[in-house]
């Protein structure tokens, strides 16, 4: 069959470089002498003689049409070359577009990669100052001050901690999807957040000497079932553009009850305006108005209408606009929120049945932590250190509730879930408690793990607040959560911005200081292992650079440990060694083990003094 292929090639190459003419008239000769040979050896064989009338007869007939016949195939044969010759140069081409299609993915996963580490690095680094916010707001909550005072001071803190709940949806891009931002909606003051938007427009208007105006319904219910965060980063974001875009004259804000739960908030300001061409543009990611009058025009990054209209339309709302050149802008967000009551709450945890839980997690430190946590709101909880042991107690004992790290030594957290999900399904349990998914990561959502076999996820190190929604979420109608709320305020002197007080706040109310000291006792016994294994590893990671997985998973062990005892500084620089996949990653690890190794000793003894005087 080869040499079949081959001749043929051979022959189709001989044909193309003759050309059509010069092939035509060859294979005249050629078939012309094999005709009259064929003739005279077959009329000599059959009669004896050589016809010489009949053999002028095929002459003639071959001369009128063999050279047509040649001259056609030829052609034919010249036509097909040509046509593979193109495909061949097609299919190259092509599979260079594949090839360099293929590395043009390779490089936007890459840079995607990147831009998720840059995120969660800011991230971290916003998050630092806005805990300093927050912890002093608080101290000064609590201190004696006039009532606008308190209202300022009060705005300002919930300001602070709203905008940290944001992060975890904008810091992505990814995110700005609406359907992929969530809503969490709880009972709500709905007159304190009035407040609190008014005491936050009032003073962005003051600063540019504008007048700021509150108009409410008097029919306006006191509580309301909706995302208080949400809700507010609406509005703030409406009243800020507002306020940006008007140089003289008022902002209004306008509230108003349209139904038996469908409200309307109306901002209108006494700005340029807006062109009626651009008024469908402007909730368009990254658009902004192009008009030259408008001299504000670069002012911020296109994306907070975008943002807003999406969030109004999770809220069974929407997001419209009116504007008149000369005459300012009207933007009318509209919303659906059911009335409730106020929530009842003595400050004390109310519980009317003990879950039975079982925690799975590695480090002893996060077990302590989670666990007493867990104790202290009533409930029973086993724990498993592997995925195997996980496995194991949940064959034989039954949980309401199972709380699972991601990373363990043995497995993941999903692989687990995996797991009790396909027994469930194949009738091997008869129930399947919910899964809640633990993680340190605050650049994935809760549909994320969802597709992975979770239910739901908490962040890590456990907080009060997070903890008792998740409970009220999927116990609402048995168990009453703690609405216990954190009255240890810290002092800003005696407190740097290297801990987590919040967190060390609710364990301190929630556990008591020596509970704390008791951990960081164990933390402080057990950091010399994790430094020697860290060098250890770091070491092999020289001459092998193949092992800087086991770098970053000690460094995940260092940061597990650290968030557990609120050791902020310690954390970050830990998250920061976890991601090897970062560009910058192998030219700052060594750095960041060094910062670690030199300062966790003396971060863990101004804790110790801070914790020894509560």
């Amino acid at each position: 069959m080869k040499n079949v292929k081959f001749f043929a090639q051979r022959y189709i190459d001989w044909v193309t470089k003759l050309g059509r003419l010069k092939f035509s008239l060859l294979g005249f000769i050629l078939i012309a002498i094999l005709a009259l040979c064929t003739h005279i050896f077959l009329s000599l064989m059959i009669t004896g003689q050589i016809h010489w009338e009949s053999l002028l007869y095929s002459v003639v007939f071959g001369v009128i049409s063999a050279p047509f016949v040649i001259y056609f195939f030829a052609l034919l044969v010249e036509r097909l070359e040509l046509s593979r010759q193109n495909l061949t140069n097609l299919v190259g081409e092509l599979q260079q577009e594949i090839r360099e299609r293929t590395t043009a993915e390779q490089r936007l996963a890459q840079a995607i990669r990147d831009k998720t580490t840059l995120m969660a690095t800011i991230s971290h680094e916003l998050r630092t100052p806005l805990n300093g916010i927050v912890g002093l707001s608080r101290i000064l909550l609590d201190s004696k001050l006039t009532e606008e005072q308190y209202n300022y001071l009060k705005t300002i803190n919930v300001s602070a901690v709203s905008l940290g709940h944001i992060f975890n949806d904008i810091i992505d891009l990814e995110k700005l999807d609406g359907s992929r931002i969530e809503l969490y909606k709880k009972e709500t003051d709905f007159h304190a957040l009035i407040t609190d938007v008014y005491n936050v427009a009032q003073l962005m208007a003051e600063q540019k000497h504008l007048k700021f105006i509150l108009q409410v319904d008097k029919d306006l219910p006191n509580w309301l079932l909706l995302d208080y965060t949400r809700l507010s980063q609406v509005l703030w974001n409406l009243i800020s553009n507002a306020v940006k875009f008007t140089d003289k004259g008022t902002v209004t804000l306008k509230i108003s009850r349209l139904s038996e739960n469908r409200y309307a908030f109306a901002i209108s300001d006494t700005g340029p305006g807006i062109p009626e061409n651009e008024l469908n543009k402007i909730f368009t990611m990254y658009y902004q108005v192009k008009a030259n009058f408008n001299k504000h025009k670069a002012a911020g990054s296109g994306i907070g209408l975008a943002i807003s209209k999406s969030i109004a339309r999770l809220m069974n709302g929407d997001l419209v606009v009116e504007s008149e050149i000369g005459k300012g802008s009207t933007f009318i967000l509209t919303i659906q929120a059911d009335e409730v009551s106020k929530p009842v709450s003595d400050g004390t945890a109310d519980l009317d049945l003990s879950l039975s839980i079982l925690l799975v997690e590695d480090i002893e430190l996060n077990i302590i932590v989670a666990k007493s946590l867990l104790e202290k709101l009533g409930h029973q909880v086993d724990t498993a250190m592997t995925g195997q042991e996980a496995l194991t107690k949940f064959e034989r004992n039954n949980y309401d509730l199972v709380l699972l790290d991601i990373q363990l030594p043995d497995m993941t957290g999903f692989d687990i879930a995996k797991i009790l999900r396909t027994k469930y399904e194949d009738g091997v349990y008869d129930y399947l408690p919910p899964l809640i998914a633990l993680t340190a990561n605050v650049m994935q959502n809760k549909s994320d793990y969802q597709k992975q076999g979770m239910d739901d996820v908490l962040r890590k190190p456990l907080s009060l607040d997070s903890l008792n929604q998740c409970l009220s979420e999927y116990f609402g109608d048995e168990i009453g959560v703690s609405s216990a709320q954190n009255s240890v305020m810290t002092k800003a002197a005696e407190l740097p911005d290297d801990f987590d007080y919040p967190l060390l706040d609710d364990l301190v109310e929630m556990l008591g200081a020596s509970f704390v000291l008791k951990n960081l006792a164990l933390f402080k016994q057990t950091m010399p292992e994790y430094i020697d294994e860290l060098l250890t590893i770091y070491q092999n990671y020289q001459k092998d650079k193949e092992k800087k997985k086991d770098v970053a998973a000690c460094m995940h062990k260092i940061k597990g440990a650290a968030a557990s005892v609120g050791l902020k500084h310690i954390q970050l620089l830990a998250e920061k060694g976890q991601h090897d996949e970062a560009d910058i990653w192998r030219e700052n690890i060594k750095r960041w083990i060094d910062e670690i190794e030199q300062s966790w000793f003396e971060d863990v003894t101004k804790l110790e003094h801070w914790l020894a005087k509560k």
